[in-house]
């Protein structure tokens, strides 16, 4: 499954910031990757921003706070390409772990806006700034060519953590985009699992089909919460 955007600074470094502890009890992630790209936008039936950005961003949700039991999602939808087709969405998830998440996106709205917030019983992280490893990539340039550099963000798309005891920047992790295609050749040689089990791609697929079905019906979807076998 190529859920390669786990492997984006912002979200390795929240996920290292869940991880510490710093934030308490995880109570809410907000995800928001808004991108002036009305001409990359897939149309008709089998496109949309959902299936497209809405893979990526669903996944990182149930990476980072675990399987999703409950989801409720709204979906913009646009016939100006002669097709009608969603170009934005905004998505709910309640997680078994007790926390909710938010995930929204959109192509059409004439901004480019990235931001990740998260709060918790003892503070709240926030972070501004896409990833630079897609940037990059598009410019020609490589992981390999570049090892020691590539996926660092400048220090004014640090992340803040706030807690009791004040406000500090956090360091963005490096970008990793690398280690996902290492991963990949050593399971094709029998050295160890893929970097995304097939069953994680099918537990992103059913949220999205249950967010579809929520933006259609205008209902809350209830879901298993457990991690598909």
């Amino acid at each position: 499954m190529y859920h390669n955007r786990r492997r984006d600074a912002d979200i390795l470094t929240l996920a290292g910031v869940i991880a510490s502890g710093e934030l308490g009890d995880v109570w809410r992630v907000h995800s928001i990757m808004d991108q002036d790209g009305a001409t990359t936008l897939e149309t008709g039936a089998t496109g949309g921003l959902l299936r497209d950005l809405g893979s990526h961003l669903v996944d990182q949700m149930l990476w980072l706070l675990g399987p999703a039991t409950h989801v409720h999602g709204a979906l913009d939808w646009t016939d100006r390409f002669g097709e009608t087709t969603d170009c934005g969405f905004f998505l709910t998830l309640r997680h078994a772990s007790g926390a909710v998440s938010t995930v929204s996106a959109s192509k059409l709205n004439h901004s480019a806006t990235r931001e990740l917030r998260a709060y918790g019983s003892e503070g709240n992280y926030l972070a501004s700034g896409a990833d630079v490893q897609a940037e990059a990539l598009r410019a020609g340039r490589r992981p390999a060519g570049e090892p020691t550099t590539w996926g660092i963000d400048a220090r004014e798309n640090w992340g803040t953590l706030a807690v009791a005891g004040g406000r500090s920047l956090v360091a963005w992790e490096q970008g990793n985009y690398a280690g996902f295609y290492t991963e990949f050749a050593r399971a094709i040689r029998g050295g160890g699992p893929g970097p995304v089990p097939a069953a994680e791609g099918i537990r992103t697929l059913e949220v999205l089909d249950a967010a579809r079905r929520s933006a259609l019906e205008n209902t809350v979807v209830e879901l298993g919460g457990q991690d598909p076998v």
